[in-house]
């Protein structure tokens, strides 16, 4: 199984969370912000600190209006980070995969960093439309698979119907936008808010950040942009690199789909 083109320095490989963003100077946001990095893929997971309480709801069928409303203020994407002279440009892959909100789709796609001991800072450029600084904090249990793959239809191998990144302990998935629109979630569901289920349809599409307490245990998640999923088991097949040589395939939860490793290799 071949290894991923670098195209982050190694310090940028891992699992960042992070702590704070401060906006045009103003007061620390510390909102769930979550960057997971390959030596090439990303994954992204933003959820607002005000999000309410979704206890008791087991799907979105189970949620009004204004708390689908409420969901729509949320990101998750996938793509690629190039890493040049310590500003990171990330860039969608393939398709559509995730969902933006407001709040992030002010942002242009490239960020200075300054990485520092076990926190990356990330401060605007040039191209930034506001002056903002986020901390990044380096998350242990990085270290072991660095892994990306892909969730393909049965009887469409062609058709890439999801995204998970292993970096360690940690995961990232992402599924393909249920919607062909780039707009934010906010404006799509302002577009169809009289129709309840489309509102549904639209913010159908998981972005998922789960841990392992340790080798082989189950990735359970912790954060998502569906709160009902939280406390769950991700989708994450074990992998066998030698058995990968001949077979990049591997079985999946996920009904007529299978994994497809498109690289992996170790880091101590």
């Amino acid at each position: 199984m071949r290894r991923a083109v670098q195209t982050v320095p190694d310090w940028a490989i891992g699992c960042m969370d992070r702590e704070y963003i401060i906006l045009d100077w103003g007061a620390k946001d510390r909102s769930i912000a979550i960057w997971l990095q390959t030596e090439s893929q990303y994954f992204d997971l933003r959820i607002r600190h005000d999000r309410p309480d979704f206890k008791g709801r087991a799907s979105l069928e189970d949620c009004s209006r204004d708390e689908l409303m409420q969901l729509a203020r949320q990101s998750g994407d996938t793509g690629i980070c190039t890493i040049e002279n310590d500003v990171a440009t990330w860039s969608g892959w393939g398709g559509r995969f995730g969902f933006s909100c407001e709040d992030v789709a002010v942002f242009p796609d490239d960020g200075r960093l300054e990485p520092r001991g076990n926190v990356i800072y990330e401060f605007e450029t040039a191209k930034s439309p506001v002056q903002y600084e986020e901390a990044w904090i380096q998350q242990p249990g990085a270290d072991g698979l660095i892994a990306h793959l892909t969730l393909r239809a049965d009887a469409r191998p062609d058709e890439v119907l999801a995204v998970l990144l292993l970096v360690g302990r940690h995961a990232g998935y992402v599924e393909k936008s249920t919607s062909d629109s780039r707009l934010s979630l906010e404006v799509q569901l302002n577009q169809v808010a009289g129709d309840i289920g489309r509102m549904r349809e639209i913010l159908d599409c998981e972005a998922s950040y789960a841990i392992s307490s340790r080798a082989g245990a189950p990735y359970v998640i912790r954060h998502s942009n569906l709160p009902f999923r939280e406390g769950s088991e991700l989708d994450v097949p074990p992998i066998d690199r030698e058995r990968l040589e001949q077979d990049p395939s591997l079985p999946s939860t996920h009904r007529s789909a299978h994994w497809r490793v498109e690289s992996c290799s170790v880091r101590c």
